[in-house]
Order: C-alpha cells, then structure tokens, then sequence
C-alpha cells in the first residue's frame, strides 16, 4: 500500500492556497482531521471512524455548496447591475 502523498504538479495550485479563500471550510477539515485522530486514540472501530468521517465530509459537503450558491448568486446580481444600471434593486430579506 503507498502511503506517500502524490507530487503535485507544477502548475496544480495548493489545498492551502485554494482554502484561503474558505477559511471556514478549511477549518471544517482540520476539525475533521482532528476528530479521526481522537477515534483512533479512542480506540474507535474503522466502522465507527467510518461514520463520523462520513457524516462530517457531508456537512462539509453542504457548507461547499452554500459558498458556492451564494458566489453565484452575488456573481449574478453584479452581472445583472452592469448590465441594467438603472434597474431597482430587490432582494429577498433575511
């Protein structure tokens, strides 16, 4: 089994420099990280490991796609106010 992480290739931008624009993502994983380290000194099951995983990966998963709907939606609105300056603005409230 290899163990080594893969080289990255010299023009692959690093985990580090692509999550800094998600610093809470980033986060989520140093926590999902930390969590698996803790199951094994637990002394957790590879099936119980497996479920945490699992579950905390989805909810990164989620918070991915909130970022992502959110980008769009401001990437969208931009677009729309360079094209029709004069247009009102509405938006839905919180």
């Amino acid at each position: 089994m290899n163990h080594e992480l893969p080289v990255p290739k010299q023009n692959e931008t690093s985990l580090d420099a692509r999550f800094a624009k998600r610093p809470h993502a980033y986060e989520r994983l140093r926590q999902i990280a930390d969590m698996m380290d803790q199951a094994i000194a637990q002394g957790c099951t590879a099936d119980q490991a497996e479920a945490r995983a699992v579950e905390q990966i989805r909810h990164l998963g989620q918070d991915l796609l909130k970022d992502w709907a959110q980008e769009k939606q401001q990437h969208s609105v931009a677009a729309a106010r360079l094209e029709h300056p004069q247009a009102s603005l509405h938006i839905k409230k919180k």
